[in-house]
């Protein structure tokens, strides 16, 4: 019997392409007593304060400072940033300040690319203290605050019942990952620099545990050789959304068990090789989508889901048609300086969608189609956006 811990924290979507350390300063200030901080005030003391490297929009020590700063007086307790040698180091301190101080950490993933919240945790046991690694960690649940919000339009200002969360292009307020999609995919470490080869959170002041964690065996039901076929695809990922941490949430089981999945769709990873996963859309009779779930394409295990808990909501996910693409292209797109003509019989779609974390999207949901024109390469992301190229040196955003 798992135990699993969700914390009420409110989901706030970014202002900016690089306001995530304000929006989830935003989100754990509000859940301690804080309220809804602007944003901008925010992303200022954190900025202001990542003295320690140059480079970052929301630099570790600059964000640990602004948690300490603004935290309410009522709030007994304070921040520590950690700096852990080992992902497994790093992740249990994370369950530790859930646990024991029942407040959501901050922590940087894809690298040092983006801050989100860890407001939850499935794990076997309760920890028996903050040195403790018996238990096994099946998955988080996460706000993250990207993508920001529509401009022009709301919100800011941001406040409790807004339309953050809600789907679309106002984000999703509810993420679980798979703890093998945590440490593949999100808690990465950090690349390069003064935090070289580090795993970083914001949390409580307790230390982290020494000692390495017991691991969950892993289980494959493929082999891996090929990608699997849509109808295959669908099958585990229900599977494996009914084996997940998902289906022994209190709030959750009865929408897991009523769900049915509609057609996966495929996606591959651009920045490493031989790497795809599925999106399916999951949904309850008569209904929108309730769940976005993902799994991986050659092996077919569970890696993360996306979900509403509102009778009044829905996800939105439609790849576009290569119809659609045409028009939104029109007869020209501009490059730099150059301006490229559109001819449909001169185009090629790629087969599949693409994604990589980098500052036009910061959720393996929002893929891209990516589309050549002779040596050009465009992407346009599944809600229509259109980029002529992608941008990856980002740092904190």
């Amino acid at each position: 019997m798992s135990v699993i811990k969700d914390l009420a924290v409110e989901y706030h979507q970014q202002d900016t392409d690089y306001y995530c350390g304000a929006a989830c300063a935003q989100m754990v200030l509000q859940e301690i007593g804080a309220g809804h901080l602007p944003q901008d005030d925010l992303y200022n003391d954190n900025h202001t304060h990542s003295i320690t490297e140059s480079g970052w929009a929301s630099g570790p020590d600059g964000l640990t400072w602004t948690m300490n700063h603004r935290k309410p007086a009522s709030f007994a307790n304070y921040f520590v940033l950690f700096e852990q040698l080992t992902e497994d180091s790093i992740s249990r301190k994370i369950v530790w300040t859930i646990y024991h101080y029942g407040v959501a950490p901050i922590a940087m993933v894809y690298g040092w690319a983006h801050w989100i919240v860890i407001r939850g945790y499935d794990i076997s046991a309760a920890p028996v203290d903050y040195a403790d690694s018996s238990y096994l960690i099946n998955g988080f649940y996460v706000n993250n605050p990207w993508p920001p919000t529509p401009s022009p339009g709301p919100p800011p200002p941001h406040s409790t019942g807004d339309i953050c969360g809600s789907g679309g292009i106002y984000g999703v307020a509810n993420e679980h990952i798979a703890y093998g999609t945590w440490q593949t995919d999100y808690m990465t470490g950090v690349p390069s620099g003064h935090w070289a080869g580090k795993y970083l959170a914001v949390c409580d002041p307790d230390p982290a545990p020494q000692k390495m964690g017991r691991k969950r065996e892993i289980r494959r039901e493929f082999d891996g050789e090929r990608i699997l076929d849509k109808q295959t695809a669908a099958r585990w990922a229900l599977t494996g959304l009914r084996d997940s941490g998902l289906a022994r949430h209190d709030r959750l089981k009865e929408l897991v068990h009523k769900v049915e999945p509609g057609e996966p769709i495929l996606v591959q990873r651009l920045d490493r090789k031989n790497d795809f996963y599925y999106i399916t859309p999951m949904s309850r009779a008569g209904r929108n989508i309730d769940l976005l779930v993902s799994i991986d394409a050659r092996f077919a295990d569970y890696k993360q889901t996306s979900f509403t808990t509102n009778e009044e909501s829905s996800l939105s996910f439609q790849p576009l048609s290569r119809e659609e693409i045409l028009r939104m292209l029109g007869r020209r797109v501009v490059v730099g300086k150059e301006v490229i003509p559109i001819h449909p019989e001169a185009i090629c779609i790629y087969p599949t969608l693409v994604w990589r974390p980098c500052e036009e999207s910061l959720s393996p949901f929002w893929p891209f189609h990516m589309v050549t024109i002779g040596q050009y390469r465009l992407y346009i992301r599944i809600d229509g956006a259109i980029f002529t190229s992608l941008t990856l040196k980002i740092q904190g955003i």
